[in-house]
């Protein structure tokens, strides 16, 4: 079996060594649609369950029958060993030529179930590897802490931008006892600092108490970021990763490639630089003798961890001898400096990977996090 990633459908894949048919789920909050597809792509039937204990078991009662799903679903089953998968939520619609058909969920249940029959080496659900099935508790906390911690920031940057549109507001004689400066925080800290016996016409007296409240809002969720970034680093030490000994790497990057990448198992090296995009795509044309081989930058994969990729490599430029020589040797033969830049991060996602391998050996009791 296989699911969708995100809102929308999900399967599941019986590969070549279980043949047999594929049910594919479009998932939602409340209830489940389900197709069952035979080895040919046949459609056999279709039907709806709600999302709960019982109408998971109806659903595996029903599947049963015709010989041999989203989260809750996907769980369900991978812990009674069905064979789960992930499909990506983009592929659906374009396998059907952007819905021509029309959408509806059963339409969604029977495009994933179709899709997960042309591709059945899509990866397993919940960034697993080899015999693992289900989620990890150790992801389970992470995913949940880093999340929690992107929509602090989120927050702080909704009042950041608030404040600073009420501080370009305020009358000129206030302004100009403010820092001269373009950032938000040294100004609000000076503006709590002001005389506050002097009376204010009301809409600048409301400004300056909104500020205020801002400005106490703000630092209270930095206090929650670092309460945070604790729960993080405590995690990514339980998980047994040493990536964060990388030069280039915070906790908090070594937290979301361990919640992206999952098990690193599940890939080749090369394959790694697929996932995140620092293999570059082939651009040639008219190859022969003694003409070069072009690539160009790949604008796909997963882009969080490209952008982990792209902070190490500016980082390590400024610090780490041997990124310096791969620059300078890649500069040498000609290539921009964006380009040279690109074959650092490509050097650096084999860095990240082989570490992954090595931490995975090393604590075979604590498998890396997978989502």
């Amino acid at each position: 079996m296989s699911r969708r990633r995100g809102p929308g459908p999900s399967s599941v894949l019986l590969t070549p060594d279980h043949a047999g048919n594929v049910v594919g789920v479009d998932p939602h909050k409340r209830s489940l649609s389900a197709t069952v597809v035979d080895p040919r792509g046949g459609l056999l039937a279709g039907e709806h369950f709600r999302v709960s204990g019982d109408g998971h078991r109806a659903l595996e009662a029903w599947a049963r029958q015709f010989g041999r799903w989203g989260r809750h679903t996907a769980v369900f089953l991978a812990r009674r060993g069905y064979d789960v998968r992930d499909v990506c939520a983009n592929r659906t619609p374009r396998s059907d030529r952007a819905r021509q058909r029309g959408k509806s969920d059963a339409l969604d249940s029977e495009r994933i179930a179709r899709e997960t029959l042309a591709h059945p080496l899509l990866p397993i659900a919940f960034k697993r590897a080899g015999q693992d099935r289900g989620p990890d508790e150790c992801h389970e906390l992470l995913a949940l802490w880093h999340n929690q911690r992107r929509s602090i920031l989120a927050s702080r940057q909704h009042l950041v931008n608030e404040a600073e549109n009420m501080l370009c507001e305020l009358p000129l004689e206030l302004r100009e006892q403010l820092p001269d400066s373009k950032a938000v925080r040294p100004r609000l800290a000076a503006l709590a600092d002001r005389n506050r016996r002097r009376r204010y016409d009301r809409p600048t007296a409301l400004r300056l108490r909104l500020l205020d409240e801002y400005r106490a809002r703000i630092a209270t969720l930095d206090a929650d970021e670092k309460a945070v970034c604790r729960e993080l680093s405590a995690l990514v030490r339980a998980s047994g990763s040493t990536l964060d000994q990388l030069c280039g790497l915070s906790t908090r990057s070594v937290a979301e490639v361990l919640i992206e990448v999952g098990d690193p198992r599940r890939f080749t090296e090369g394959g790694f630089a697929r996932f995140n995009a620092s293999a570059p795509l082939a651009a040639s044309t008219a190859e022969g003798p003694g003409e070069p081989v072009r690539h160009r930058y790949n604008p796909g994969g997963n882009r969080r961890i490209n952008r982990i990729l792209h902070l190490m490599a500016i980082t390590q430029l400024r610090c780490e001898p041997r990124a310096q020589a791969i620059y300078a040797q890649a500069r040498a033969r000609g290539h921009t400096k964006k380009e040279a830049r690109r074959i650092l991060k490509r050097h650096l996602s084999d860095v990240i990977y082989r570490r992954m391998i090595r931490d995975l050996a090393a604590h075979p009791a604590q498998p890396l996090l997978a989502a």
